[in-house]
């Protein structure tokens, strides 16, 4: 009689107390994976009525991400370019220097030093030229996955035209072998010694540059290309000039220094040097003015970017003192539930009455 009366009195209550038991230890979990992971679900689905915001702000989130990485990387070019433009000035300031003492004092150790120096040198502007930040040519503007220089510039095929035309100096004016190693280095072939894609025009060098997007249809120029000008309303490439420059002076071992135009020809390119060295200062400040923007807009997007996390932590985060003290109610009625089955389980008629 007894075992009836428990197993009735526990059969008939127990289902219930069991369903309960199951549902207090489900939402137990759910309230200890919140404390854990502080948010609310760890879906969409679970955030109920806030799941259209939550879906509407992540995306957002992911495409401030992409915008702050363009930025990111395009800083890191400049930085680059600056460095690999510094290095180029200075080959541009020791060539002047070496003009400079060409123009006073023209004797066969000077000339010879002169010319080796800028030999080297050419090989030296052919690699900076040729400067990469990660797989990308810093200096070939939107086709920066080919080398802007194709070939050593020491040896290149312009040079050897070059060296022509000044070998011609006595014969052939200063005038007229300035003008003309200026329209063989204006105007090189493909791959003698540029890239096609810079084989181009200063001014339509220029357009070339780097396109970087930093925004809700906000598209940047950034960097330079090899053979631009120094600003959109220049028409020469101090690059190509210094090229030239270089070449000139690589090859005075094949002219003549007793004649009277040699003076001439070294006061031409020291002329030419003053322009290239002012254009190379101008690329250099308009390098600085994109890093000042750039930072500008990185500023603006970390502040977007902090914003709309917010946000989103307003709709997802957990509350972890009120789930602490939810988890701590759970658990006392978990085990209030727990004693009371136990005790059903015991229970007599005498029990009942």
């Amino acid at each position: 009689m007894t075992g009836t009366i428990s197993s009735f009195g526990f059969g008939g209550i127990s289902s219930q107390l069991l369903l309960g038991v199951q549902n207090l230890s489900q939402s137990q979990s759910s309230l200890q994976l919140e404390a854990s992971t502080g948010v609310l679900s760890s879906s969409y689905a679970g955030l109920g009525a806030s799941r259209t915001q939550a879906l509407a702000l992540q995306p957002a989130i992911t495409q401030v991400s992409a915008w702050t990485g363009n930025v990111t990387n395009a800083q890191n070019t400049l930085t680059t370019t600056q460095t690999a433009l510094s290095q180029i000035s200075t080959i541009a300031q020791d060539l002047t220097s070496s003009l400079s003492t060409l123009g006073s004092t023209l004797t066969y150790s000077t000339v010879t030093t002169a010319a080796t120096a800028a030999q080297s040198a050419l090989t030296s502007l052919g690699n900076l030229l040729n400067t990469k930040q990660g797989d990308s040519y810093v200096f070939a503007g939107q086709q920066n996955t080919t080398a802007p220089v194709s070939t050593d510039l020491g040896t290149s095929e312009l040079a050897t035209r070059i060296e022509q035309a000044v070998s011609q100096l006595g014969s052939t004016s200063a005038d007229d072998v300035l003008s003309t190693t200026e329209d063989l280095a204006s105007n090189t072939a493909v791959g003698q010694p540029f890239s096609a894609a810079v084989s181009t025009s200063p001014d339509q060098a220029y357009q070339q540059k780097m396109q970087v997007v930093v925004g809700q249809s906000e598209t940047v120029s950034v960097g330079m290309v090899a053979t631009q000008s120094a600003t959109s309303t220049s028409t020469t490439s101090p690059i190509r000039d210094l090229m030239r420059n270089l070449m000139v002076v690589a090859s005075l071992g094949s002219s003549s220094s007793s004649t009277s135009d040699y003076s001439s020809l070294i006061a031409g390119l020291q002329s030419s040097m003053e322009t290239v060295t002012s254009s190379l200062g101008d690329m250099s400040g308009l390098l600085g003015v994109q890093q000042n923007s750039l930072t500008t807009q990185a500023s603006m997007l970390s502040q977007m970017s902090s914003a709309l996390t917010t946000q989103l932590g307003q709709v997802k985060d957990a509350d972890l003192a009120q789930v602490s003290t939810q988890v701590t109610d759970t658990n006392n009625q978990l085990q209030a539930s727990y004693s009371l089955i136990a005790d059903m389980k015991g229970m007599t008629l005498a029990s009942y009455l």
